[in-house]
């Protein structure tokens, strides 16, 4: 009962930041946008499928740290130790939630590219890339079921393979929550030749874009790395923000429909 608790405050305390995060970055996209704004229509959508997605999701990675526990107590912990002697002071937690989202990061991007391969999975992911003005209410714009897919797929081998100091929360863990607003945001940045060592919004919007030349790019969660390394890295051009969606697909306007997509796809 302790830990369904923990699970319900911690959703109550995650639909404020959201807000939080969207009025921030929201303010930045009027001031400096990429493309046009989206309208009040699409951000009450992304609100509606943010919200299924936060129960879930929550939900998910509650079953997800269970999950992880387990394995570790079976295996008496991971096959390569990389624990941090000093996770002490904000600068060792942050380094552990650094390393821990480095080594989230390599096995986040083979999940994501097999999403966009496998048709099962690009049934479930879909809806995220459907969007067609992505900007900071993106973020959270995923499936409810997505996360639980992750358990098998990159929860179970981490625990397999590492034993990790635990990712902190706190002022550390609030750096890469907001990082992933801040690369979804409609913000006319460029990073330039940094593009490859950072996601940031215009190396996002290359990974949702509809037109064909990017198909298949930019899959890495926080650190392009992995797309270097295995080939499927695009460098932007200055000033190239691309038009986002999925093209001939029809469009969906309601949290039902939003909720039942890859279930009526596997129908099919």
């Amino acid at each position: 009962m302790s830990e369904l608790m923990k699970y319900a405050s911690g959703l109550l305390v995650a639909i404020p930041m959201v807000l939080v995060w969207w009025l921030a970055f929201g303010v930045l996209e009027r001031l400096f946008p990429a493309v046009e704004h989206k309208p009040p229509r699409g951000w009450l959508f992304n609100f509606s499928t943010s919200v299924l997605y936060l129960i879930g999701g929550s939900l998910a990675g509650f079953g997800s740290v269970i999950v992880g526990d387990k394995v570790q107590h079976y295996l008496h912990g991971g096959l390569i130790d990389l624990r941090l002697r000093n996770t002490d002071g904000f600068v060792g937690r942050f380094e552990a939630t650094l390393l821990f989202f480095f080594i989230f990061d390599f096995f986040y991007y083979w999940f994501h590219r097999y999403q966009h391969k496998l048709p099962a999975l690009w049934a479930i992911h879909k809806l995220h890339h459907m969007d067609e003005g992505i900007n900071v209410s993106t973020n959270l714009r995923h499936h409810w079921i997505e996360d639980l897919v992750r358990i098998p797929t990159i929860v179970v081998p981490m625990a397999i393979l590492f034993d990790l100091s635990p990712r902190s929360g706190g002022p550390a863990g609030m750096v890469f929550a907001g990082w992933t607003y801040f690369f979804h945001s409609n913000l006319r940045l460029n990073l330039g030749r940094f593009s490859w060592v950072f996601n940031a919004p215009q190396t996002l919007r290359i990974h949702h874009t509809r037109l064909p030349e990017h198909y298949d790019k930019t899959f890495a969660e926080f650190f392009p790395i992995s797309d270097v390394i295995f080939g499927t890295y695009f460098h932007p051009r200055r000033g190239e923000f691309p038009p986002t969606g999925v093209p001939d697909e029809p469009a969906i306007s309601n949290a039902w429909d939003a909720a039942v997509l890859p279930f009526r796809a596997w129908r099919r």
